[in-house]
């Protein structure tokens, strides 16, 4: 305990300029909120919205992180936090590539150019802990050769703590939203991606589901994979985003094979990419959709699958007469009875269902249970996180949310 607290102070200690500017960060935003009248509460979302932008984007490294993990958490934060967050899903900066060699040449030895026909320097894309690089390996095999970036680890552990602290301190202003169970989620999550030899063996788990045709997974180059490094198969295509933006005539098709895939990954395989990015789709001259970044992935025992599975059909109407309220209470969720579970179901869905389609309502019912006090399983936010995020992502581009199971989508076409 009293390691624990010293290593805590020590963390703060070594980030404060990052802490403080949190805090003066913080001060504004409750500012913002305080000094609000003659205001409406749409523009106030703005002006502190855009105060936690900046705040992430100068802090940089987990910081930015967590505002991405964010930007696709539309039950939690208003549309105003969404939108001026994700600015920050692709404006990362590339570290420069003296930098990155050292920690080639770290973990593959000083000949690791020896390897490849060629090294593209300048990556071809960067993230908050990493950076991506295309080459060619000696046996003609292109290959995107992902790196941690230098010092990141050291960050983050320095920025876990702070981050503890401001989510200690913001928490009362989240009544209906446990924020310090999202920091400790986010913690968790990050530092299991830090290492990428957690990636590689997710890969290789994920990978292994029968996924449908159209569902491409990169190839890992296993023997140059590492802590610090991840190296697989160069999967050509577009962003799925960009692809869209260009093609509109086919987000039905594309976005209902990348929803019908996660449905199967939860209710039939309980491995699912845990981290749907809008950045970590493409699509492909085949037109597939290629999933990328396995750095985490959600995991569901059997007795979960089958019960998840039970309450999201149920949900919406495909497991015949069933008892909500019991199907939420086996599902693990905690604090009220089976009625209670009920009633509130019942409301959201029929109160809300048509008018917000599924995904508004699941948001709803969420915050109505954080509003009850009622205790909801880690697993259940994964999963509900995967599909508001995804559902948002139809919302874009406006795609019915088709929940049919996937044998239903099988033998309906």
């Amino acid at each position: 305990m009293i390691r624990e607290s010293v290593t805590g102070l020590a963390g703060l200690a070594s980030g404060r300029t990052r802490y403080l500017r949190g805090l003066a960060s913080l001060a504004r935003i409750g500012a913002v909120y305080a000094r609000g009248r003659g205001r409406s509460l749409s523009e106030r979302h703005h002006q502190a919205a855009d105060i936690a932008t900046q705040l992430c984007r100068a802090n940089g490294g987990f910081w930015v992180k967590a505002a991405q993990f964010f930007s696709c958490r539309p039950d939690v934060l208003p549309l105003e936090y969404i939108h001026a967050f994700q600015q920050l899903q692709s404006d990362a900066q590339p570290v420069e590539f003296s930098r990155i060699a050292r920690v080639l040449t770290k973990s593959w030895g000083k000949d690791w150019r020896d390897t490849f026909l060629w090294f593209e320097e300048t990556p071809i894309a960067v993230a908050s802990i990493a950076q991506v690089h295309r080459a060619k390996l000696k046996d003609g095999q292109e290959v995107a050769v992902k790196v941690r970036l230098p010092a990141v680890k050291r960050l983050f552990e320095q920025d876990a703590k702070v981050f503890q602290a401001l989510a200690a301190i913001a928490a009362p202003r989240f009544r209906e939203f446990d924020l310090r169970q999202a920091i400790e989620q986010l913690l968790a999550m990050t530092a299991t991606e830090l290492d990428f030899r957690n990636e590689a063996a997710n890969t290789l788990r994920f990978s292994r589901q029968p996924h449908p045709e159209r569902i491409r997974i990169p190839e890992l180059v296993k023997p140059l994979c590492c802590e610090r490094i991840l190296v697989s198969s160069w999967e050509g295509g577009n962003r799925l985003r960009q692809h869209l933006d260009q093609h509109p005539e086919e987000a039905a098709d594309l976005l209902g094979v990348l929803l019908s895939s996660y449905l199967q990954q939860v209710t039939r395989f309980g491995v699912y990419q845990a981290d749907p990015h809008p950045g970590n789709f493409l699509v492909n001259d085949q037109g597939q959709v290629v999933i990328l970044d396995f750095g985490a992935i959600g995991v569901l025992n059997p007795d979960e699958v089958r019960r998840y599975s039970r309450l999201l059909f149920g949900l919406m109407g495909f497991e015949g007469q069933v008892d909500i309220g019991e199907l939420f209470y086996q599902a693990g969720f905690r604090g009220g009875s089976p009625d209670t579970l009920r009633e509130l179901a019942m409301y959201v869905l029929t109160d809300k269902l048509n008018q917000q389609g599924p995904v508004g309502a699941m948001g709803d019912l969420m915050e109505r249970f954080r509003e009850e006090r009622i205790s909801i399983p880690d697993s259940y936010i994964g999963i509900s996180r995967v599909l508001i995020t995804l559902g948002g992502f139809l919302m874009t581009y406006n795609v019915p949310f088709d929940w049919r199971p996937p044998e239903l989508r099988r033998s309906n076409g």
